[in-house]
């Protein structure tokens, strides 16, 4: 299999997409950091005996939920994870109210839910994984199926692991020497003993470190041999990339690349095509029939239907090879969308048993290359599988999408961020056509200010991209996913959009502000965006202000 990696890093966000034989894989976007993987000292807020659990406070939006199988120091048994219920001593002894804790975001706060955290912490490096769990033990990754090299890799572990923690062996181990095991945890040991020794000298709540950043950390569980490209359209990420190749796997120094194409690289790849399929609930099979996938606050469903497949030669061999279909399409989208935790999929009825192992068979081979943690029950006479898939963060369609104000919440549209990033994409695809000295821009009035950035810091860099002079204006009268982009003249822009001018005396009312930063406000008057960072928050009435600067696509102001 040809597997490529695409980073594209731009100022609002990095998106990561492992595209496996012509066909998107795996799609991550950074927009911010992300709280997975980090440590903090934290302070017990509250302890739930109802839940046997506590909340502590690690001082991001919401307190971490730590479970009373979470909060022991030791690893739980099987037989205490088996029998959750009962099993572990009461919260109230393991933790109390106030006590001081260091602990591990293992899972990332969703819709209502806050962040899941452990007191166990596990350090990810290329070929290993330290957790300070107190085990002594080694394990091996039970990907790697060869039983000689299982044993072989756990000799080694035990060889380097240190006294008081546990070693596991990563999937993408096999092969590797006792001289690469011994640099890992040199390595994971240097951060360990730097994680200390901060614990020592911080007060909770506090971050006491910080996980890996996207790029990194698809170079450290990703990028191997077996890799065809690296690809990155960022000199800074580049040379870091590459730094990265150096320390730890110069072998794949060469498979590194920095693309220089003048349209953006996911359109030279074809990647926008794939996430506008991968964010809509109907995915269409080879054959005519389709899956529906509908995620919830609790689970995710899947719907199988035949819809227009008539190729069989009964209605048995119809349903056999749609749901067939439809079990490897279901392992790609669920990887694609980054869908986890609890899923059903309602397969078509199937009364022949060796039909439903056939399909069972075909679903678990769908998800061997999985770099999530997967469990699948078997099928019933019904059709229906349970199954649940490591989730650590939001799906893709959570972080793309938000609730849509035009339904009240009942469905979902893109993000202010994703559309404005989409205005940036298509200027850029332009500019090598362009022959237009500048573009007229209409949009939301939420992605203008995402666009320009809230004081008009991205404007600099938006014109460099098109290569034109832009006039950037908002309007309420536009469903929040669209926009309009037209193409002209500067001088007849400017005539027509830019009647304003330093020095002079506009009337801003209440219905003019469109947001409010940590100073001053901003307000749309006829579209174009002005700030003015010395008014009051709370316009009730009428506010006189004096233009300081005027520019094509904001304005800067002060009270009169």
């Amino acid at each position: 299999m040809k597997t490529d990696i695409i980073v594209d890093v731009n100022p609002r966000e990095t998106r990561v997409a492992i595209v496996e034989d012509g066909r998107l894989a795996e799609y991550k976007v950074e927009r911010e950091q992300e709280v997975v993987g980090n440590v903090y000292m934290g302070r017990v807020e509250n302890v739930v005996r109802g839940l046997d659990a506590a909340f502590v406070d690690v001082g991001i939006d919401r307190n971490v939920f730590l479970h009373v199988s979470d909060a022991l120091t030791e690893e739980p048994t099987r037989r205490q994870m088996r029998h959750k219920m009962g099993s572990f001593p009461p919260i109230g002894e393991v933790v109390k109210k106030g006590q001081e804790i260091m602990v591990q975001v293992t899972k990332g706060p969703m819709e209502l839910k806050g962040a899941r955290a452990t007191r166990r912490i596990s350090l990810p490096s290329r070929y290993l994984v330290l957790v300070a769990d107190g085990r002594d033990k080694a394990g091996v990754s039970r990907k790697i199926e060869d039983d000689r090299e299982r044993h072989r890799l756990r000799e080694l572990a035990q060889k380097v692991k240190p006294k008081g923690f546990s070693v596991i062996v990563r999937t993408r181990t096999e092969g590797a020497s006792l001289t690469e095991f011994e640099d890992d945890i040199k390595f994971l040991m240097k951060i360990w003993r730097s994680i200390q020794n901060k614990q020592k000298h911080t007060k909770a709540p506090a971050l006491i470190y910080e996980d890996t950043s996207l790029v990194y950390g698809v170079f450290r569980d990703v990028f191997d041999a077996d890799i065809n490209s690296f690809v990155v359209n960022d000199k800074v990420a580049y040379d870091r990339i590459l730094n990265l190749c150096d320390n730890v796997a110069p072998r794949l120094r060469n498979k590194v690349e920095l693309y220089r194409g003048d349209e953006p690289i996911t359109v030279h790849y074809g990647i926008h095509q794939e996430i506008e399929r991968a964010l809509r609930p109907k995915v269409w099979l080879p054959h005519g029939g389709h899956i529906v996938i509908e995620q919830t606050e609790a689970l995710t469903t899947i719907d199988v239907n035949t819809g227009k497949f008539v190729a069989a030669k009964s209605l048995e061999d119809t349903v056999l090879r749609t749901n067939l279909e439809a079990a490897d399409e279901i392992a790609q989208q669920l990887r694609l969308r980054d869908i986890g935790g609890i899923i059903v999929i309602d397969f078509i009825d199937m009364d022949n048993s060796r039909h439903r192992r056939r399909v069972s068979k075909v679903l678990r081979e769908a998800f061997s290359d999985d770099r999530m943690k997967t469990r699948i029950l078997h099928i019933t006479r019904l059709g229906l599988v349970e199954m649940t898939r490591k989730r650590t963060g939001p799906s893709l369609a959570r972080q793309m999408q938000v609730a849509c104000p035009c339904c009240e919440g009942r469905g979902r549209i893109l993000s202010a961020e994703t559309v404005a990033t989409r205005i940036q994409d298509e200027l850029r695809a332009a500019r090598p056509d362009n022959d237009h000295e500048a573009y007229l821009i209409w949009a939301d009035p939420a992605v203008v200010l995402t666009l320009i950035g809230p004081h008009a810091e991205y404007v600099e860099q938006l014109e460099e991209a098109a290569g034109a002079k832009l006039y950037v204006r908002s309007t309420e009268n536009i469903h929040p996913e669209r926009y309009e982009i037209s193409g002209g003249s500067d001088r007849q822009f400017r005539k027509q959009h830019l009647p304003h001018e330093v020095g002079q005396v506009l009337t801003i009312y209440p219905d003019d502000v469109i947001s409010v930063p940590a100073m001053g406000l901003v307000a749309a008057v006829n579209g174009y965006s002005i700030e003015i960072p010395e008014a009051s928050p709370k316009v009730e009435q009428a506010l006189k202000v004096r233009l300081t600067k005027a520019e094509r696509s904001y304005a800067r102001a002060t009270p009169v």
